[in-house]
């Protein structure tokens, strides 16, 4: 199972771009998005009182907004820009040969930003936190993908970028294993960490030599 912001699908910068007045490349907003990311999930390990417009405000501080804050009014919190498919994604994702599904973290528009992305047809559900009314790191949300599988959690992956919704989350739901998307190796104390989704077959492969196939 994936998590889907961060992991398959980003922000598209040309739209922000656009919406926020303020140039911004792809790299600056990949590079922006991990950082932000990690700096909130450890905020947030610590046990500080803080949500995610913390995030949303370190993000566009980090491209360069004169107000940080603006970003995201300007964006609707990011409501429909989530749709640029990070490279590689879809063709490892299709060439993984198992099931696969999504859980995030959203506002009720991941199904259709997936779509935009290129990602129809390619998930067996995608769990949407706002329709179902729980959030990572819940357990309860990830059960509620192992429901759906129909198996139980030492049979399942978890595959997302936050230390803390996902990591966190996907173990104290008792999944098999928890992959951290952590392209700048920010978080070394966790393994196993990829770059990408585009390694995970790789990373997969190398688990059914060593032991049994995940199903």
């Amino acid at each position: 199972m994936f998590d889907a912001g961060g992991t398959l699908i980003l922000q598209d910068h040309v739209r922000l771009t656009e919406v926020l007045s303020h140039p911004m490349s792809y790299e600056a907003m990949f590079d922006a998005h991990y950082r932000a990311m990690d700096a909130y999930a450890r905020r947030r390990l610590a046990d500080e009182s803080v949500d995610w417009t913390i995030w949303q405000a370190d993000f566009f501080g980090r491209l360069g907004l004169p107000e940080p804050g603006e970003g995201a009014v300007l964006t609707n919190n990011g409501y429909g820009y989530w749709s640029l498919a990070i490279p590689g994604a879809i063709e490892a994702i299709k060439n993984l040969g198992i099931r696969v599904g999504v859980i995030s973290n959203s506002d009720g528009s991941v199904t259709e930003s997936l779509r935009q992305a290129g990602f129809d047809e390619v998930f067996e559900f995608v769990i949407d936190s706002f329709e179902v009314g729980v959030s990572k790191p819940d357990p309860a949300i990830f059960q509620a993908g192992l429901d759906r599988l129909g198996l139980s959690g030492d049979k399942v992956w978890y595959v997302g970028d936050s230390l803390f919704h996902d990591v966190k989350g996907g173990l104290d739901a008792g999944l098999d294993e928890v992959v951290l998307i952590d392209p700048f190796d920010l978080a070394t104390e966790h393994e196993p960490r990829l770059p990408s989704v585009a390694e995970l077959p790789a990373l997969l492969e190398q688990t059914r030599s060593a032991g049994p196939a995940l199903s």
